[in-house]
């Protein structure tokens, strides 16, 4: 405000030297918004620099194994991340001239994903048998942190691992022709988008088959970051380059599909079994086939939103064979994979650990051994189920 006692020339110079200020002001305020663009610029294409670098490795790596036949492991259940993970490396792959086979061992036993694959034609072959593998000249491995699975045993002794693309934390040391594990990406898919980004072998806006592929990825990344509420952001970006490509009306459908009335008894039966400890839930869902296993994990996705519950357990004894459990968590506190590793160990044998996980999900697998011929079903659960609840229990300080 201008003083009134002042003469009108030195009010005029006051007024002045204020409107001077306010520039200078808005000038520096644009200078340092001007900096900011300038600073997240460069940050962007240093980004783009390591991610076409990272690329490039890749490709080098896949002009060595032109007229080659490349075997693509799913070592676990096959989820949306890991099948369209596995879809997208041979869609790479065979653009250098390498024949694929994409190879799994669990069957495939949640309805979502049964219908992704139905829906979108990925080529996919269960392990039997019968199936000859020494015609491969190399393997690759999708959304796992480990270079082993189960028949790696049946390849010929010195069959290279080509590849390990994963986003889960490292197990150990991996040898590899190419190995890229980001802890910092929600989803594997989000890794393999990157690649079809900004590498040589991009998805075409006018191709079918490129549209079903955007599809998986996008729905691999949908589903392994909780409908983005984990995303990171390479999977924002991720999500928003395959989003031109992607088919939103499969999207929808796969989405959508029908959950199956077994699945509902397994929830219907945690939902009578759940036990509460402070903010933890454990429930116990007995014996399950193994078409139905994925059941055990949609359960756990259920009880984990009761109120007053940050953590859910459910497990269950699968096709009389192993115990096989599915952890969510809601709290900031709980890391599902140190906490399921501390609980549970590992396997003396093998020195692997029983259980494991990432940001607010976890799984555990335990071998029944010589209790899977136990005729005595009933004695069993209840061994089982007062078993696992107490390691747990123990860990709590109950």
């Amino acid at each position: 405000m201008l003083d009134e006692d002042k003469m009108p020339e030195e009010q005029g110079n006051e007024l002045n030297s204020s409107l001077r200020s306010k520039k200078f002001q808005e000038a520096d305020e644009e200078l340092d918004l001007s900096n900011d663009d300038i600073l997240e610029e460069r940050r962007e294409r240093n980004n783009i620099a390591q991610q076409r670098k990272k690329i490039q490795e890749l490709e080098n790596a896949l002009e060595e194994y032109s007229g080659h036949k490349m075997l693509v492991v799913i070592k676990g259940p096959p989820d949306p991340d890991s099948i369209a993970s596995a879809w997208a490396h041979c869609f790479i792959a065979q653009n250098y001239g390498i024949e694929t086979q994409i190879l799994y061992f669990d069957p495939i036993s949640h309805a979502e994903n049964r219908a992704l694959v139905k829906a979108l034609r990925v080529s996919l072959l269960q392990y039997n048998q019968d199936i000859d593998l020494s015609e491969f000249s190399c393997y690759a491995l999708v959304d796992t942190p480990s270079e082993d699975f189960p028949a790696m045993g049946n390849l010929p002794k010195d069959t290279p691992l080509f590849s390990l693309v994963d986003h889960h934390k490292k197990t150990g040391k991996v040898k590899a022709s190419f190995v890229d594990i980001r802890e910092n990406a929600g989803a594997t898919s989000s890794i393999y988008a990157e690649y079809l980004q900004y590498g040589k072998c991009t998805l075409s806006a006018t191709s079918a088959t490129d549209a079903e592929l955007a599809t998986a990825l996008h729905h691999g990344i949908r589903t392994d970051t909780d409908n983005f509420f984990l995303a990171r952001e390479i999977d924002w970006r991720a999500a928003a380059y395959l989003s031109r490509f992607a088919d939103r009306d499969l999207l929808r459908q796969i989405a959508s599909s029908p959950i199956t009335g077994n699945t509902m008894d397994i929830l219907q039966q945690a939902l009578e079994s759940k036990e509460i400890k402070d903010n933890y839930l454990f429930a116990g869902v007995s014996f399950v086939r193994e078409s139905d296993r994925d059941g055990i994990a949609q359960a756990a996705d259920y009880l984990v939103r009761r109120e007053g519950i940050d953590t859910a357990i459910v497990f269950g004894i699968v096709e009389d064979q192993y115990i096989h459990g599915s952890l969510r968590t809601r709290s900031s506190t709980v890391d599902p994979d140190s906490f399921l590793k501390e609980v549970l160990g590992v396997d003396k044998e093998t020195g692997r650990a029983y259980g494991g996980g990432r940001f607010d999900k976890g799984g555990f697998q335990i071998p029944l051994s010589i209790f899977s011929d136990c005729v005595e079903k009933k004695l069993l659960w209840e061994l089982v189920s007062k078993t696992i609840k107490a390691k747990f229990l123990k860990r709590l300080g109950a």
